[in-house]
């Protein structure tokens, strides 16, 4: 932690703030912007974005679904009473520490709040012009705020409201970064990597910075060691961008994983820096300039002397992409950083050390979710790689992340009453093409199968190449597997079973080659389905070997198992079709037509008694909508709660709650039997 020798002007200062952070900001994080029905929110959403307050004493963390406010002395965090949750994108202090500007939500609207009583002073929106605000400043006086997006700069008037729109065309604003307080700004190009100077004040706009030339010795090496002219254009794109404090220097992270350091006065490249060997996302300078920290999708921070054009240390740690960097403004020493693999850590610049970790809890996106057998804890799977634990009587995560793979999952799965999970994990490499990120991966061909809740090895199946889709039978007696094939000139995958208590291969059989291609078992075991985009789906019976797949049964988008498995339904192009499972041969009962059932292509469940169908909707937003089987209509629609895509559905064992997983990084518990109750009188 910080040192805690203040003076008791701002000892006080910050003693009032807590007591009053305290008092207004009481909400409970679990209940930011539930929509009706749902019961709590587990987790706090990915960080975005993170600024210091000027005292140095607070800092703001902007997340995918809110806001937090963390004080830098003791740790303790405070939630911003979020009326609905926002996803956002930019925040900045005023410059006397008393109001937080904060911009989210679809649309491009300001909200600022009032620190002192925590509550939202004014909602300020842009007229009639879609315009997504990357940065936020206020002017020194804290009666204007000026926003930079992707067509130019905007200026509001706090007390009127009343806005200045500068738009910029045929420009990509992709990267953007203010210059002394908001009076001029720099931009990067995501394609061309041009780097540019606009001063709105004298409408002096878009000075591009030069580049130094390479000299002829230099073209000669670059030459004999393979990097031409072609390879040099590809080093363009400009991915992140900042000013110092001062004004003289601006730094611009590049695709090939570089940092150019540039003379805002003569506009020409200062120095050319290397050390990084994946994507940079962000960039920082200390509060005297003389600093500047990078991040990226390597896991560390980078600190770099400004002035001389070298680095000085490398900072590791986190285990996951790092997004946003923020110096302390007070504290030269003093970097925090945020990343997907949910924490916010402290650093020592001077010592090139971690001090501590402030925060944790705000993960990447969720891609599945499971309840363990007593309904008391569930557990998910984080995209980074990690698995977390969440009581449900608390809210609280059960104990830390299980951190599983490095980099990411490239297939997972767990067993229906969470005792046992088995993932395969990728190595990636991250890097930046036509101004958009694209991800190598180099899948291991080892599954790992681990237990819960302790997370211990149980067992390692050695795969002949990767899985693209791993699944672990109901009875966890059973794993299967979809497998690339890797023979000259081969078109086809191996969906391959294994007996988990022996580690050894039972029974398999050659399917066309489809990476989307997923699996599910019915609940007893007995039956698999095998489906995807662009792959004829196929129905085996497990006990008898053999494939049962009925004949006008082609492409599946979703396949559901009613919950005592007597049906099997198939979403379609030509709609929803239901099937009985209890004779010999797959016998067709009902189909639904495209037209009726309006669910798109994530997730599709029973509900507990087998009467109901839930799907996710993304048509006009992100929906949860239930349809009766019975009726062949629809039931209701519940709203997403989510501020990103749903991602997952699952009920718990008991059928009370159901819970959804989101693209937000949380978790959101539906309250089931409250649900039911609400169609019942609905329906009267």
């Amino acid at each position: 932690m910080v040192d805690r020798q203040m003076n008791n002007n701002i000892f006080n200062t910050i003693l009032i703030f807590t007591i009053l952070i305290s008092t207004c900001f009481a909400q409970d994080t679990t209940q930011i912007g539930l929509p009706e029905s749902a019961m709590t929110r587990l987790g706090k959403g990915g960080i975005n974005v993170m600024k210091f307050s000027p005292d140095g004493m607070r800092l703001a963390v902007g997340t995918t679904i809110g806001v937090w406010i963390y004080d830098v002395v003791d740790g303790t965090e405070k939630v911003l009473p979020l009326e609905s949750i926002l996803y956002i994108s930019a925040l900045v202090f005023s410059t006397d520490g008393k109001m937080l500007a904060i911009h989210g939500g679809l649309y491009s609207r300001i909200h600022l709040w009032n620190l002192d009583t925590g509550s939202l002073l004014k909602t300020i929106p842009l007229v009639n012009k879609p315009f997504g605000i990357s940065k936020i400043v206020f002017t020194e006086d804290n009666k204007k705020l000026i926003g930079l997006g992707n067509k130019g700069m905007i200026e509001w008037e706090i007390a009127t409201g009343e806005q200045n729109i500068i738009e910029i065309d045929n420009q990509l604003l992709s990267s953007l970064a203010f210059i002394k307080g908001g009076k001029s700004f720099v931009s990067g190009d995501a394609r061309k990597g041009e780097i540019r100077k606009w001063d709105p004040t004298t409408e002096s706009f878009g000075h591009v910075f030069h580049e130094k030339r390479p000299s002829g010795f230099e073209l000669f090496l670059s030459d004999l060691f393979g990097k031409n002219s072609h390879e040099r254009r590809k080093d363009k794109g400009v991915i992140a961008i900042a000013a110092s404090p001062d004004g003289k220097t601006v730094a611009s992270a590049h695709v090939n994983n570089f940092i150019r350091l540039w003379d805002t006065t003569t506009k020409s490249e200062m120095a050319k820096l290397k050390g990084h060997t994946e994507m940079i996302n962000v960039l920082t300078f200390s509060p005297d300039s003389t600093l500047l920290a990078s991040g990226g999708d390597d896991s560390t921070v980078i600190l770099w002397d400004a002035r001389k054009g070298r680095r000085r240390s490398i900072l590791t740690g986190h285990q996951g992409n790092i997004n946003t960097l923020a110096f302390s403004p007070t504290d030269n020493r003093l970097l925090t950083s945020g990343s997907i693999d949910g924490t916010v850590r402290f650093w020592d610049t001077k010592k090139g050390k971690e001090r501590s970790i402030l925060a944790s809890g705000h993960p990447d996106y969720v891609v599945s979710t499971v309840f363990n057998k007593n309904n008391n804890l569930i557990y998910s799977a984080i995209s980074n790689g990690s698995i977390q634990v969440w009581d449900l009587k608390t809210g609280k995560e059960h104990r830390d992340p299980i951190l599983v793979q490095k980099d990411m999952f490239y297939a997972f799965a767990f067993s229906k009453d969470a005792t046992l999970f088995a993932s395969h994990g990728a190595e990636t490499t991250v890097y930046a093409e036509g101004g958009y990120s694209v991800i190598d991966q180099h899948p291991d061909k080892k599954t790992h199968l681990l237990s819960l809740p302790d997370g211990k090895k149980v067992a390692t199946l050695h795969q002949d190449t990767y899985p693209s889709t791993i699944v672990i039978s109901p009875d966890n007696k059973m794993l299967v597997a979809n497998i690339k094939m890797f023979e000259a000139n081969s078109k086809k995958n191996r969906v391959q079973l294994w007996n988990i208590n022996s580690r050894k291969k039972m029974f398999g059989w050659i399917v066309e080659d489809s990476i989307w291609r997923e699996l599910k078992f019915s609940p007893d075991s007995n039956i698999l389905v095998a489906y995807g985009v662009n792959t004829k789906t196929q129905v085996w019976d497990i006990t008898e070997r053999r494939e049962i797949t009925p004949p006008d049964i082609t492409e599946t988008n979703l396949t559901a198992f009613s919950p005592d498995g007597t049906q099997l339904v198939f979403k379609q192009s030509e709609g929803v079709i239901i099937w009985d499972t209890t004779s010999i041969e797959l016998e067709k009962l009902k189909t639904i037509t495209p037209k009726d059932f309006p669910i798109n292509d994530r997730d599709l469940i029973y509900s507990p008694n087998g009467k109901i169908l839930l799907g996710i909707s993304y048509r006009d937003g992100d929906h949860i909508r239930l349809w009766d089987l019975d009726m062949s209509r629809e039931l209701a629609t519940l709203p997403s709660g989510h501020s990103s895509l749903i991602l997952t559905l699952v009920f718990s064992h008991d059928g009370k709650i159901l819970a959804s997983g989101g693209l937000d990084g949380t978790i959101l518990l539906w309250d089931w039997e409250t649900i039911i109750e609400n169609l019942k009188e609905a329906k009267e």
